[in-house]
Order: structure tokens, then sequence, then C-alpha cells
């Protein structure tokens, strides 16, 4: 290269979202919208990554006060963390499913998230009225 320019390697990409400090609530809400219990209806049991909902796993509430109990954080009405994460997750499973319908991801496994969506939708609607913590 000639004239002054530099040659530069990338050695990595961070992806600011997940590199910001910011209330530690909103983790322990996208945490818990991910956690699926064995009593959550049949539409949270589908879209289970993780084994949450075996015998001896905590459930939600369990999660939390295990949470605040390590953090100088007061106890609270946590739903809209809860909430939040749900809407988060739905938006994740949306953008999913967007690619899958317009043929710019063939993984079968994508081709029900619009069902997951909905269920994610009437999640939340039940969360805000108490269910789930």
């Amino acid at each position: 290269m000639g004239g002054g320019e530099r040659s530069f390697r990338l050695v990595g990409v961070l992806d600011w979202e997940l590199a910001t400090i910011g209330d530690p609530l909103m983790d322990l809400g996208a945490s818990l919208a991910y956690w699926v219990q064995a009593d959550d209806p049949p539409e949270m049991q589908a879209i289970r990554l993780g084994p949450t909902h075996l015998p001896g796993a905590l459930t939600r509430r369990e999660v939390v006060q295990r949470y605040i109990a390590g953090t100088d954080l007061a106890p609270g009405d946590l739903r809209f963390y809860f909430v939040y994460g749900l809407f988060r997750l739905a938006g994740i499973a949306q953008q999913i499913y967007y690619r899958y319908y317009h043929g710019q991801t063939r993984d079968p496994r994508f081709a029900h998230f619009d069902q997951a969506v909905a269920g994610l939708e009437r999640a939340a609607r039940r969360a805000m009225a108490g269910w789930g913590l």
C-alpha cells in the first residue's frame, strides 16, 4: 500500500447491545422469559430451550429470590422486567420467522416461529395480570 495507507485485520466484532451496562433487572427479565417451568402452558413448553421444567429445577419465583438475595437490590414487582423479556424474545422470534418466511433461511425449526410469537404475546398479557412470577 502506498501513500501512507495502513492495512488492518479484523480480529473480532463487539455487539454493543450486549456489552453495555444497564439495569441488571433487564437481564433478569430476559432470563425469566427463557425460563419455562413445568406448570407453564403448552405454548410456553413448545419454546423451551433448556431443562428448566424438570423436577428439581427452580421456578421463576425461586430464580428471582436467589438473584435478589445475591445483590443489594430491593425485591419488588418484577412484572415489567419479565414482560419486557417476553417482548424481547418475541421480537427475536419474529425476526427469525421473517427470514424463514422470505426464504432467507431454510431451517425447518423456524417454520412455526409465528406461533411462538403469538404464544409469547399471550404469555406477556398473562404476566401483566400477575401470572408467572
